[in-house]
């Protein structure tokens, strides 16, 4: 299985992050996803601003 997982209840104060990275670019891909995404996500402007949803979307370009 090429698949990598973010299981994070204490992602970020009451927030929980769950993720699954199917892997299709490759296990590398999905294995640096999983390593490097929880922090592209908290340095999204949006983020900080509680808008979650446009940094989710930023955020998944940025690793991208």
């Amino acid at each position: 299985m090429e698949d990598a997982q973010i299981s994070d209840l204490e992602f970020e104060g009451n927030k929980a992050l769950f993720a699954v990275f199917d892997g299709h670019g490759g296990r590398e891909v999905a294995h640096y996803a999983e390593k490097y995404y929880p922090n592209i996500l908290k340095k999204e402007d949006g983020f900080n601003k509680g808008e979650y949803k446009e940094a989710m979307r930023r955020s998944f370009l940025n690793v991208d």
